[in-house]
């Protein structure tokens, strides 16, 4: 099989096949054997019937399928011993011929191909004159107080209470739909439901309900009871309405307070701190207080690990600019999404050529570090996930090995975890080869950078 390459530029390239008669005769020849072998067609033994009827019944289709893994197999061969990087898949050039496998005029084919080519470049930015800084939570001691309280309150007890309201207490409301009258409307919508006071969003309405108790009236608007709550969450957990009901609901509501419900925190005894930090962990509140903030740094310093990931990230594609073969790759991915409206595909593309110049960096560290992932270190990697969610059962390692083994027969998630373990390996090694500072942050500008991350990546 001879293959001749054509450079149109250093990203976009053709290459042809021919597939001569000689290299695909034999086994073409070979296949519609097997197929004879195997036939037990009416009228004939098995085994027996006429090669010609054969070639008549699958000979263009056998021929159309060996010319094909030839062609695939070359191809494959071609490339990875010219050591070309190719971006997305060989797809046939604009020109190439149709054909038909006509048996009775057997002749040469000559495939021609569009590929696009991997840019060559060496990763720069990766030094100490590069620095970063890294995030550092500042855990203040009124958090440490707030998570102990929450602790408590997770296992203390429900009690009912008759003659006051506090910021914490759950109310349970009967409530009644009123008319543009302020008056109870005729065959009004009724409806029970549970709130804790504290989301109360409506401040003017909080204050009120803290100076009731049980039996008392309040009034409100059901649309605006807690924060970022839409019209579908009112009528499906206020209103408590099927999602097929159509009838319109007035927003002004008038309810009576018909239970208060407070949770009495647990004792900060050895009971409490075994079921809340695990047995024989904990036996004070000082402990509880370092086993706390231990756990919270840890929460905060993979957040900022993470963050720290992404300006490292950014920046690297910010100094590495890289070509891509654009129209080849466009052309590619259309031919596999071709029911994509064009807004749509020019969104996506350009999602797509960050996330590929982004692969070609990860790709350049990983050879340039020699970075590897060993098959041992996925599994470890779905053991802990296991062991994170079935832990508490106390599972031994034995269950543990074989439930990551049945999970590591989906190819998708060991991919997954492939690329998440090969990307933190890359980072690590790059974060000894730059600079990072440590920067003091409260927690609440730390959430707020979180938050900014999270709505930049949707974007």
């Amino acid at each position: 099989m001879e293959v001749v390459r054509e450079d149109i530029d250093k990203l976009n390239a053709k290459i042809s096949i021919t597939i001569s008669k000689e290299d695909y005769e034999k086994p073409w020849m070979d296949e519609l054997k097997k197929t004879r072998s195997k036939a037990q067609l009416k009228g004939f033994r098995k085994g027996k019937t006429p090669m010609g009827f054969i070639k008549k019944m699958y000979g263009q289709g056998i021929l159309a399928e060996t010319v094909n893994n030839l062609l695939q197999k070359q191809m494959g061969s071609y490339l990875e011993e010219e050591k070309i990087e190719t971006l997305g898949q060989p797809i046939p050039s604009e020109d190439q011929a149709q054909f038909d496998f006509d048996l009775k005029n057997l002749d040469d084919f000559v495939f021609k191909f569009d590929i696009g080519v991997a840019p060559e470049f060496n990763v720069v930015g990766v030094t100490t004159d590069n620095a970063f800084d890294k995030m550092k939570v500042i855990i203040e001691d009124k958090m440490l107080d707030d998570e102990i309280d929450l602790a408590r309150r997770r296992s203390g007890e429900q009690i009912e209470i008759e003659d006051s309201i506090e910021d914490k207490d759950i109310i349970t409301i009967n409530a009644t739909e009123l008319g543009e009258d302020g008056k109870v409307k005729e065959a009004a919508w009724e409806s029970t439901f549970g709130i804790m006071v504290e989301l109360i969003v409506d401040e003017k309405l909080k204050k009120d309900v803290l100076s009731k108790k049980k039996g008392e009236t309040i009034s409100f608007d059901i649309y605006n009871l807690e924060k970022d709550k839409d019209e579908e969450y009112v009528k499906k957990y206020y209103l408590h309405m099927d999602e097929n009901n159509e009838r319109e609901v007035n927003t002004k509501f008038q309810g009576v307070i018909d239970k208060v419900t407070r949770i009495k925190p647990a004792e900060l005894n050895q009971e409490f701190f075994d079921k809340a930090y695990g047995p024989d962990k904990v036996k004070s509140e000082e402990e509880a207080r370092a086993f706390i903030k231990e756990d919270l740094g840890k929460y905060f310093d993979r957040q900022a690990t993470a963050l720290l990931y992404r300006s490292i990230q950014d920046d690297l594609l910010e100094k590495n600019p890289l070509d891509l073969p654009e129209e080849f790759l466009k052309r590619w991915l259309k031919s596999f999404n071709e029911n994509v409206g064009d807004e749509e595909f020019n969104t996506e593309f350009g999602k797509f050529t960050e996330n590929m110049k982004w692969s070609l960096i990860k790709k350049k560290l990983s050879s340039q570090f020699e970075v590897e992932v060993q098959p041992e270190e996925i599994q470890n990697h779905f053991i802990g996930q296991v062991r994170q969610y079935m832990g508490q059962y106390g599972m031994d390692d034995a269950f543990l090995a074989q439930t990551a083994q049945r999970l590591m027969q989906d190819q998708e998630q060991v991919n997954r975890v492939y690329e998440e373990i090969l990307s933190e390996k890359i980072f690590a090694k790059v974060g000894e080869k730059i600079a990072v500072n440590d920067k003091d942050i409260s927690v609440e500008d730390f959430n707020a950078a979180i938050k900014e991350a999270n709505e930049s990546l949707k974007g």
